[in-house]
């Protein structure tokens, strides 16, 4: 017993299956040993928390690295688009300095969201409906919105990752409503999940042209392991693995699609106040 006490205190857990000895010594090996299972599964535990935090560390990181390269002196970028701005509104087109107001504002966001882990829901809805009026002014009656927040939730209050839904909705626009002519429609709810009430369920959904069950299959597929090489793919996969790193592989994105009516990608994460 000495000698598989000494193997515990360095870190050894693995011990004898049994030990040979009177009842009071047996009783007493059994104790030991259900103690140091338990010492054994806290340290993984501990570990995978360890492992857990580091994915997320460096999936931050890769993304600041990718925003970083895109921030060019931000100031001279603003006041150059805010120029162009007034030149338009001084010529009497006003969509284009709309357009341009709207492009500043989204550019900003992406640019304050850098090295940030989490923002509230209100910004990131903010932001959401900026990129959809941009979408609304290339596309016309090809794209139009409706944004919802249900159950009483109040997205003031609600932490989220920043700059998580813009790749769902981009995706549900250049694919889903690829077809569509006009009465295009994408519609974002959000509503606490029933199956479980510390989860919230940001379901973005289109009326475009759908999935066939083989397509489906295989976007549903990718999303666990990131096989398909087109954008559309990869983008959704890319989210699902933010989720399930900062919040736990029980959150991350799910896709229900019929052929002929429409798509929709629901992404499921913790509930978080502010």
């Amino acid at each position: 017993m000495r000698n598989e006490m000494y193997r515990v205190s360095q870190e050894d857990y693995e011990m004898l299956e049994s030990f040979d000895g009177c009842y009071e010594l047996n009783a007493a090996y059994s104790d030991i040993k259900i103690m140091v299972e338990k010492i054994k599964e806290k340290d993984e535990r501990m570990y995978a928390g360890l492992i857990t935090e580091q994915k997320l560390m460096t999936e931050q990181q890769k993304m600041q690295f990718q925003m970083l390269a895109s921030q060019i002196n931000p100031h001279f970028l603003y006041n150059t688009l805010e120029m162009i701005r007034m030149k338009a509104i001084v010529a009497g087109d006003g969509e284009t300095a709309t357009a341009i107001k709207l492009l500043g504002k989204s550019m900003r966001y992406v640019l304050d969201n850098t090295g940030i882990q989490y923002t509230t829901l209100a910004k990131e809805l903010s932001h959401i409906e900026t990129y959809l009026q941009i979408q609304k002014l290339r596309f016309g009656d090809r794209v139009n919105y409706i944004l919802e927040c249900r159950d009483g939730l109040d997205p003031e209050h609600i932490e989220i990752l920043p700059l998580l839904l813009q790749p769902i909705i981009e995706n549900a626009i250049l694919h889903g409503l690829e077809e569509v002519e006009n009465n295009g429609r994408i519609k974002v709810t959000i509503t606490k999940d029933p199956a479980n009430g510390g989860c919230i369920a940001i379901a973005i959904s289109d009326n475009g042209c759908g999935m066939d069950a083989k397509t489906l299959a295989g976007m549903r597929r990718n999303l666990e392991k990131g096989t398909m090489n087109n954008r559309y793919g990869i983008g959704l996969y890319n989210v699902n693995q933010r989720i399930r790193i900062c919040y736990g592989d029980s959150y991350g994105l799910s896709i229900q699609s019929v052929q002929g009516e429409g798509t929709t990608v629901t992404a499921r994460i913790r509930r978080t106040n502010v």
